[in-house]
């Protein structure tokens, strides 16, 4: 709360603003630079946790099992460290798309070469044990993708932040109950820092404030610490996580998961670089179908809640993971077909509208 009003101030000054989007309110120039704050933030954050652990008890975060999260942490603040200087650059003059793809890559990288990689699947499409030259190259895949997912939820208002809050709201309650303090010290120190951010676009224009853009600084900083999280507390499954817990860390993500393929996959049938932006994502959809900004948050947000539950229950429940990510498919073409029949109803309605306008 104290850091943002000083980065509207230089965004306005320096002119690094954004025009206003159909969604935001005032229709004012929107600042881009909001996702600077979260690097520093959570390093100071989880340092301080850290150092006043230690101090109460040396052996609190130092015991056997714990060594090696330690080193993963190590690394992944230096991929971290990458990705956030990378979303500064593109926020501030832009970075090409293949040089903005080497370096998300070399970051990712960083995650595997930690020793933390997927290596099983827990029966998920009936694959179990990954080997390590198929783990790994996945893991860096698995990192760049959901880093770019969450910079695509930017937006709508306070939708990246409040679909990063449910996430790392659920896999925080997954460390507690693993034990896995820097995992649970990262979730908290995410949950913390996205909340002002929230409030402020969802409801900061009541009381005059301005809303303000993650940006791309923000997207990869979120999107980076996510896959961290995620793919460290699929391992645990078996452990001291029930076996198949990958399930419920990928299903906290599954919304902007799922809608990313889905537009990929429409771009390649189309022709159409999978680069190239547009507005075809679940909430340009929604929108087009008649929803405003308010409606479509709560929509996402409550179908992103159903998911996890969903997937909560047949985790703990020992269903089959492979029934379970089918119905999970299922359900979510299910959606798509009841979004499509609304907006192209909306749509239909609009020309209609358009035309009798003309005849009269």
């Amino acid at each position: 709360m104290y850091i943002i009003p000083r980065i509207l101030v230089v965004s306005t000054k320096k002119n690094l603003n954004i025009p206003p989007r159909h969604t935001d309110k005032g229709r004012r120039p929107v600042p881009r630079l909001g996702g600077v704050s979260l690097f520093p933030i959570i390093v100071i954050c989880v340092g301080v946790a850290v150092v006043s652990c230690l101090m109460q008890d040396k052996h609190l975060l130092l015991l056997e099992e714990n060594d090696g999260t330690f080193v993963q942490y190590m690394f992944a603040i230096a991929g971290l460290t990458t990705m956030y200087l990378l979303g500064v650059m593109d926020d501030l003059i832009g970075v090409s798309l293949s040089w903005k793809l080497i370096i998300e890559f070399l970051a990712a990288l960083l995650i595997p070469l930690s020793g933390l990689w997927l290596d099983q699947l827990h029966g998920l499409l009936g694959i179990y044990e990954l080997p390590y030259f198929l783990g790994m190259p996945f893991t860096v895949l698995t990192v760049m993708f959901i880093a770019n997912t969450i910079p695509m939820l930017d937006d709508v208002d306070g939708l990246a932040s409040g679909m990063a809050m449910i996430a790392f709201s659920v896999l925080g309650v997954l460390s507690f109950i693993a034990n896995q303090p820097f995992l649970l010290m990262i979730c908290a120190a995410m949950v913390g820092m996205l909340l002002p951010f929230f409030f402020r676009n969802m409801m900061g224009w009541r009381i005059g404030w301005r809303n303000i853009y993650l940006g791309g600084t923000g997207g990869l900083t979120i999107g980076y610490m996510l896959s961290f999280v995620v793919i460290a507390l699929s391992r645990q499954g078996g452990y001291t996580l029930p076996d198949g817990i990958i399930m419920v860390c990928f299903g906290t993500l599954l919304i902007p998961m799922f809608d990313v393929l889905r537009v990929a996959v429409m771009r390649i049938v189309n022709h159409v670089s999978v680069f190239t932006r547009d507005n075809n994502h679940i909430h340009h959809r929604l929108m087009m179908g008649g929803m405003g900004a308010v409606g479509v948050l709560v929509t996402i947000i409550a179908v992103t809640s159903f998911f996890i539950l969903l997937n909560v229950l047949g985790v703990w429940m020992n269903w089959n993971l492979s029934i379970l990510l089918v119905s999970n498919v299922a359900l979510w073409l299910v959606l798509q077909v009841v979004i499509s029949y609304y907006k192209n109803k909306n749509v239909s309605d609009n020309e209609n509208e358009k035309d009798q306008e003309w005849i009269i």
